[in-house]
């Protein structure tokens, strides 16, 4: 069989390349959810070879739920760039940074054609940013869960503290969301009008620092 080479990069959200990832935690997954390192031994045993100078180039077994590629410089040394050796096929990427406030970059899709070449750039969002994205859906799914008003609550507040969302931005955003929804005809999305406007409720009632 005939690699190609993959070469990630990490970034950060204004695109110029980090600079303090001391250790990091590499994911890499076929589309259809199978991991690399399963798939093919001889990918860790390639690393072990180009990154002979590492400390460690090793298996993380069970960091959140997933099999990642730790690799550590070790010696004070940084890295923003893996090259990795990989079977021609449709991959997903994406990778734990240690430390730069926040852990998970974006996942990126890949297609590696034999002896081709790709080069995938991960972003390492703020955590302020990842936040957001997901507090509605989070919210949402609290709800649905029938999570106890007082406690979703509390923890709506705290997120939107952290992200350094004002309370009138959030409910001004799911005022917006409340209005799209009840205009569409979808039935999935109409699924979600009730949980929305239960959710503006909830946090039309909490006391902000600005009010």
């Amino acid at each position: 069989m005939s690699y190609g080479k993959l070469n990630i990069w990490i970034r950060n959200p204004d695109c110029s390349l980090v600079r303090t990832c001391w250790m990091t935690d590499l994911v890499i997954k076929t589309c259809g959810g199978d991991y690399l390192v399963d798939m093919d031994s001889t990918v860790m045993e390639k690393l072990r070879m180009r990154y002979a100078d590492y400390e460690k180039v090793e298996i993380n077994p069970n960091y959140w739920d997933e099999k990642r590629i730790r690799l550590y410089p070790g010696g004070g040394d940084h890295l923003n760039h893996i090259e990795v050796d990989v079977p021609p096929g449709c991959y997903v990427v994406w990778t734990r940074v240690c430390y730069q406030g926040n852990e998970e970059t974006n996942k990126v899709m890949v297609i590696l054609d034999c002896g081709g070449e790709a080069c995938v750039n991960l972003l390492l969002d703020r955590a302020e940013t990842c936040v957001r994205g997901a507090l509605y859906p989070a919210a949402i799914l609290a709800i649905e869960k029938q999570i106890p008003e007082n406690e979703l609550g509390i923890a709506v507040k705290a997120l939107m503290q952290v992200a350094e969302i004002p309370k009138k931005v959030f409910v001004a955003e799911l005022e917006q969301k409340f209005e799209e929804l009840q205009e569409t005809k979808e039935g999935e999305a109409r699924e979600y009008l009730k949980a929305t406007d239960k959710l503006l409720e909830i946090v039309k009632s909490l006391r902000t620092k600005e009010e």
